[in-house]
């Protein structure tokens, strides 16, 4: 049995897949192996992944119709055979001693998660470092790990709060688990999420694991790609908000009955709408007029529960950019924001 199984959903990313296998295969810590997930790719990738295969026995290729990240993790996470598991996307690359950190970590806490830090790469050529939390530290207390559930919902509830955590604390990637508490436990990804899906499976993971150590080293290179500010259709990102925020609350009515989830789920709400604003409603390349857009996007704002999340705005432990959106929204001034964003997304089309 391998210490490490990483687990890498691929799908038509063969620009960057050498440089995401070299990154494993470079790592300084041997004890792993790869389960790499085919996911119906239309470019090199299959054959890119099988000629690893070919060189390495620590590579495992599974080759499907395609069926989406969520199905692609499931058959990669049912053919590991770790002792802990690890997501990697196949556009990003992790460094040489990423694999030794995890399982110092691991030998040293023995905890059923260890997380580490990452950098966010640009294509811009800039990388920048983020910490996640303000030490190390490792959790037996349930209290604790609660809160790291508020924090995978949104990142103002950290217990330990760093000024250089970003916004992607519900990725797995910064995450080693222990494989039998998966098992155990029946946790899979959501095939009904198109986005968050990571999100919903660490809300799992930390209600089931006893013990979670954090290590402050960053090991995971994440590269953000330029894409348009309106890469995600309106009614697309409506729908998939509203899928996001059903899942969310089903997992709550069934493991969170003190409701100490709460004020995180309220917060994940009002980001929601923030991001429907930019991504959709009043973003470069929106469609419609104005005043057809801002008319949908108030609808929004008045339906559960981003209803309620608009009228606890204040209560809410908002961060940076989301504390002024809180207040507008909270005074009801819902034109007024959407002018804003609108005023603002017309400035980037010249």
């Amino acid at each position: 049995m391998p210490a490490i199984s990483v687990v890498i959903p691929v799908y038509n990313s063969a620009k960057y897949l050498r440089e995401c296998l070299d990154s494993i295969v470079s790592q300084s810590f041997s004890d792993w192996e790869v389960v790499a997930v085919d996911d119906g790719s239309s470019d090199e990738s299959p054959a890119i992944l099988d000629e690893y295969a070919a060189k390495d026995c620590r590579f495992k290729i599974i080759h499907k119709e395609n069926g989406g990240v969520s199905a692609a993790r499931n058959d990669g996470l049912a053919a590991a055979i770790g002792e802990y598991v690890l997501f990697v996307d196949s556009d990003d690359w992790i460094d040489e001693t990423a694999f030794r950190v995890y399982w110092d970590e691991v030998c040293q806490t023995g905890a059923d998660v260890v997380i580490t830090d990452h950098w966010t790469w640009k294509e811009n050529g800039t990388e920048t470092e983020h910490r996640f939390f303000a030490q190390d530290f490792v959790a037996n207390d349930k209290s604790i790990i609660q809160a790291l559930q508020r924090m995978v919902l949104y990142r103002g509830y950290s217990p330990y709060p760093s000024a250089r955590c970003s916004y992607m604390f519900s990725a797995l990637w910064s995450k080693l688990i222990r494989r039998q508490l998966l098992l155990e436990n029946g946790i899979q990804f959501s095939r009904a999420l198109k986005l968050y899906e990571d999100g919903l499976f660490a809300l799992q993971v930390f209600h089931f694991a006893k013990s979670v150590a954090y290590k402050q080293v960053p090991t995971y290179h994440y590269r953000v790609l330029n894409n348009s500010l309106c890469h995600i259709n309106e009614q697309r990102l409506v729908t998939d908000s509203s899928n996001i925020l059903n899942e969310i609350q089903s997992f709550m009515d069934v493991f969170d009955k003190d409701r100490a989830l709460e004020s995180a789920f309220l917060s994940r709400a009002l980001f929601l709408t923030k991001k429907m604003a930019l991504r959709s409603f009043f973003c470069k390349g929106a469609q419609g007029t104005f005043f057809r857009r801002y008319r949908a996007f108030k609808a929004i704002l008045l339906t559960e529960p981003y209803n309620a999340a608009v009228k606890k705005a204040k209560a809410l432990k908002l961060c940076d950019n989301e504390k002024s959106y809180g207040k507008l929204v909270n005074h009801g001034l819902f034109f007024l924001t959407a002018l804003m964003y609108e005023l603002r997304a017309r400035i980037q089309r010249r």
